[in-house]
């Protein structure tokens, strides 16, 4: 996150042509995870949004899975100056993932451009399930807790929150079947990211409990904050863009503005309150004290209660 000296030596590459001249510009998004991923599906959605409030550029999508998103980043990270790179990243998965795989400096190596949206964490329930916080407690262990796999934001939430209440936590492959679990009435509940939750909870098919930020989410303004119930609960998932360090003040400034009159953009509006996602504009710098204060909180936490089993 902070600029190497070799950002430096790059400079004059890295202001391109495309900046200075206004000439047209071919942009690679790079995503960690395979096509049709929900990673490689948001990043798809968001790139003709790109295109538009960048004009003349052309906007490819590339996926490069493997370790878990690490291995994009470390390419990003590690991308030629003058190359027209941006990965496509989510908070706080990767710095989880950093951490788990003994590479907590990865963050360091990258520029975290701007966040563009938040996924708001839910709790939810099938729909004659628990009606709230107290109810689903009161179940107390065997009742099974699920969440998506290990390191997502909705996975460390979910331990967490499983600890509070006395739940048995259960990690599932995928999110789609933690939601199913808890439809057919296998699991008493699940903690998911607002998108894979979103259609059944306004269909009625789920409950949702509570939502794990500050404040009630503008998707569903009548279910409750977890904190309403009395348990502080609060963790921030986001979706945005990395560049290497060694991108230059230009080459970012561009990009932030792009991204935040992409964020404006009525149809990215509609387009995310469908989807179950809030525009939410967050630079470089706020972005990034974010990630900081993230790193210590998991760095902590992985040493004294780590959300899966360790290796080492």
């Amino acid at each position: 996150m902070r600029l190497a000296r070799r950002g430096l030596l790059g400079a004059a590459v890295l202001a391109a042509p495309g900046l200075a001249r206004g000439e047209d510009v071919s942009l690679t998004l790079l995503v960690g995870a395979a096509p049709g991923s929900a990673a490689d599906t948001w990043t798809r959605g968001f790139a003709p949004f790109l295109e538009r409030h960048w004009p003349g550029s052309r906007v490819a999508v590339a996926n490069r899975p493997g370790q878990g998103g690490l291995a994009a980043a470390h390419a990003i990270a590690e991308a030629p100056p003058g190359e027209w790179l941006i990965g496509s990243v989510a908070t706080p998965q990767l710095l989880a993932r950093a951490i788990t795989a003994a590479a907590p400096g990865l963050p360091d190596r990258l520029a975290f451009i701007g966040a563009v949206v938040e996924e708001p964490l839910v709790l939810v329930a099938a729909a004659g399930g628990p009606a709230d916080l107290a109810a689903l407690q009161r179940l107390g262990r065997p009742a099974v807790l699920g969440m998506p796999p290990h390191g997502s934001a909705a996975q460390l939430a979910g331990m967490v929150l499983a600890a509070a209440l006395a739940l048995e936590p259960l990690v599932f492959a995928h999110a789609a079947a933690a939601r199913q679990a808890v439809l057919t009435g296998a699991i008493a509940g699940a903690m998911l990211a607002a998108p894979e939750a979103i259609l059944a909870l306004r269909d009625g098919r789920l409950r949702g409990i509570g939502f794990a930020r500050p404040q009630r989410s503008p998707l569903l303004p009548e279910v409750p904050t977890l904190a309403e119930q009395g348990l502080p609960l609060q963790l921030t998932a986001r979706r945005g863009f990395i560049l290497p360090t060694a991108a230059t003040p230009a080459w970012r400034g561009r990009l932030q503005g792009t991204f935040q009159a992409a964020v404006a953009d009525p149809e990215f509006v509609d387009q995310g309150q469908s989807q179950g996602r809030v525009p939410d504009f967050q630079p470089q710098p706020a972005w990034e004290e974010e990630i900081r204060r993230g790193l210590a909180v998991l760095a902590a936490r992985w040493a004294a209660r780590p959300w899966m089993t360790r290796r080492d």
